[in-house]
């Protein structure tokens, strides 16, 4: 009876240091928790963490038997997975098992080979993931609400759940399709882990809002993916409540690489023809539908002799000696689409005259009405 208590008693405090432990300790698991198996499964070695999680120290571990320390109701499902890693071969398996006292707990395992180097098996490194908290999770949204999650799975938009801490507790298939990454990366994994770092805390703001309760409009970043490439979201978040209290936060990306993409793309096109614009030495100008000059270039300031602000509410025809000849022009370039070396006599703005050659096209709409014309002065005389 003494015995009994004595057990009940070491569990409990084991467990204790087990909770507390992962309070204390910020480690990937994945990684962190690892172990050494010999052939005669037994440990011969084991990581801090992973003695955390199973709540002993190293010196119960080390030594043991995997009966020992799994049951022997365990043992038997892992034994065939380590006879596969001796004869040479990496397994990986996600199952439940079950603790002695305990309650059952999802895993993610990886065997690997460990060779001698005579190129011979000796052990087995185990790599081991308590993903019990994901898996219920998952399995609780899929008992509760297998319709809402069968909408969110499918939707076009992006849909995750997250804690009050940012980490992700749901993604739908959008997700994990748009980011590359796969579904089991998500697991301990936060908004804060794909945002980049030089927008992370606007997003941070933007989420602690959320979980405040305070309304967030949807706002705009850019997230890193598997691949390492770059990409744009829009994302609403909304908190979620449960018996009045914010217990979480739902939010609904769209993914706006493309428009961004074609966006940048415009920039860079219009900051390339604006230099083209401004550098070439002919003299553009652009006008609208009523021949008011809407843009001109340095080079037709320079031949015109007017400043940049002395533009505005100029008209093109104003600049014509003869203003027959503009209104031909005009007609030429609806006629055609074009016009190539018309002749007109042209004055600057101190009255010089001077003789030169316009080229023009006409500027339209998407129905094909003309909403201005384009064209380029050249001075063939002095």
């Amino acid at each position: 009876m003494e015995d009994t208590k004595k057990t009940h008693q070491q569990q409990t405090e084991a467990a204790q240091k087990k909770k507390k432990g992962k309070t204390e300790h910020e480690k990937n698991p994945f990684i962190d928790s690892m172990t050494l198996i010999n052939k005669s499964y037994v440990y011969e070695f084991a990581s801090e963490a992973y003695c955390r999680d199973h709540g002993r120290i190293r010196k119960e571990v080390v030594g043991s038997s995997v009966a020992q320390i799994w049951g022997e109701t365990n043992f038997k499902f892992i034994k065939k997975h380590l006879d596969q890693c001796f004869s040479g071969n990496v397994v990986r398996y996600e199952n439940w098992l079950e603790f002695p006292g305990e309650e059952p707990k999802f895993y993610r395992v990886t065997y690997s080979p460990y060779f001698n180097p005579a190129g011979y098996v000796t052990h087995a490194v185990v790599a081991s993931e308590d993903i019990t908290d994901f898996k219920r999770e998952e399995e609780s949204l899929e008992k509760s609400e297998p319709g809402f999650r069968a909408i969110l799975k499918n939707m076009h938009y992006g849909v995750f759940t997250f804690d009050l801490d940012g980490r992700f507790t749901f993604v739908n298939d959008v997700i994990v399709k748009r980011s590359g990454y796969p579904r089991e990366w998500y697991v301990g994994k936060s908004l804060f882990d794909v945002v980049r770092p030089q927008e992370r805390d606007a997003v941070r703001k933007h989420f602690q809002a959320t979980v405040r309760g305070e309304p967030v409009a949807p706002y705009e970043f850019s997230f890193l993916k598997a691949a390492d490439e770059v990409a744009w979201a829009h994302i609403s978040t909304t908190p979620v409540r449960e018996a009045g209290q914010i217990v979480g936060v739902l939010g609904v990306m769209l993914d706006i690489t493309k428009r961004v993409q074609s966006e940048q793309a415009l920039i860079e096109s219009e900051e390339k023809y604006r230099r083209l614009f401004e550098e070439i030495r002919d003299a553009i100008f652009i006008t609208d539908n009523e021949g008011r000059l809407t843009d001109v270039n340095r080079s037709f300031l320079k031949l015109f002799g007017y400043k940049k602000e002395e533009i505005e509410g100029l008209r093109a025809i104003d600049t014509y000696v003869n203003k027959d000849e503009c209104i031909s022009y005009m007609k030429e370039v609806e006629k055609k689409g074009f016009v190539e070396d018309f002749v007109v006599k042209l004055k600057k703005k101190d009255g010089t005259v001077m003789e030169c050659l316009l080229n023009g096209t006409p500027l339209r709409n998407v129905d094909g009405a003309i909403r201005g014309y384009q064209g380029i002065a050249r001075q063939i005389s002095k």
